[in-house]
């Protein structure tokens, strides 16, 4: 009798094996409603990305649809500083790099602006736009003409 249960479980092992021998983890699947905090040494918010669908596109790089990127100052009061939109977009995990060929919008404090065939190094906190752009000053320019 006590030969049976050590068949059974000897059963059981072989099997779990065989299923993770031909167990695929699938990166074809898209990851619906995206969510990928990232916060300074300190502990602070410095960035939340956001997307409605997320595609692992190669090693270290995301394919995000409907890109929402709220930027952070960084600082214990975690106010937004930047939100930047756009319906596609690619971001490399690695570098913190956001780029995309459609449409973007930037909001904050100082400005808005649009435009497409952008870029976004988040290092730098620094924005590209290659075409259309266009760019709305929230801003007071005392003397500009003179």
């Amino acid at each position: 009798m006590r030969l049976l249960p050590r068949l059974i479980l000897l059963f059981v092992a072989a099997s779990a094996l065989a299923l993770a021998s031909t167990t695929r983890i699938a990166t074809d699947k898209p990851i619906v409603n995206f969510r990928l905090p990232d916060f300074t040494p300190q502990g602070h918010r410095s960035w939340l990305l956001r997307g409605t669908e997320a595609r692992y596109a190669n090693e270290g790089i995301v394919d995000i649809k409907e890109l929402n990127l709220t930027v952070f100052t960084g600082l214990p009061d975690e106010k937004i500083e930047t939100m930047i939109l756009s319906p596609a977009a690619r971001v490399r995990l690695q570098d913190r790099q956001v780029s995309g060929p459609e449409s973007i919008r930037i909001i904050n404090d100082r400005f808005e602006a649009s435009g497409s065939q952008w870029s976004y190094d988040h290092q730098q906190k620094s924005i590209s736009i290659a075409k259309n752009v266009r760019v709305i000053l929230h801003t007071q320019l005392n003397d500009i003409l003179k």
